[in-house]
């Protein structure tokens, strides 16, 4: 009979950690507040498009009849002489 083979042990370490930095805080935190940035900016000017689109094509529909119907408020200041 033979005796039974010694156990292999192996033994696991972590890597180091290495900390995080106050520029690698400041890095992260600015990648972010830019990316929500660009993202309020794009939503802005799709908005304004689907906006601005939208009252062009209202205008477009307006016939000479429905103009003599609507009276100006008289919000322009008068001319300068």
């Amino acid at each position: 009979m033979q005796a039974p083979p010694a156990p292999i042990i192996i033994k696991v370490t972590d890597a180091p950690v290495r900390g995080l930095g106050l520029g690698d805080v400041i890095l992260n935190a600015v990648g972010l507040t830019g990316a929500l940035a660009i993202a309020a900016v794009v939503f802005g000017l799709i908005l304004a498009a689907i906006v601005i689109g939208y009252r062009k094509l209202q205008a477009r529909r307006i016939t000479d009849e429905a103009a003599a119907q609507t009276q100006p408020l008289g919000l322009t200041p008068p001319a300068h002489r």
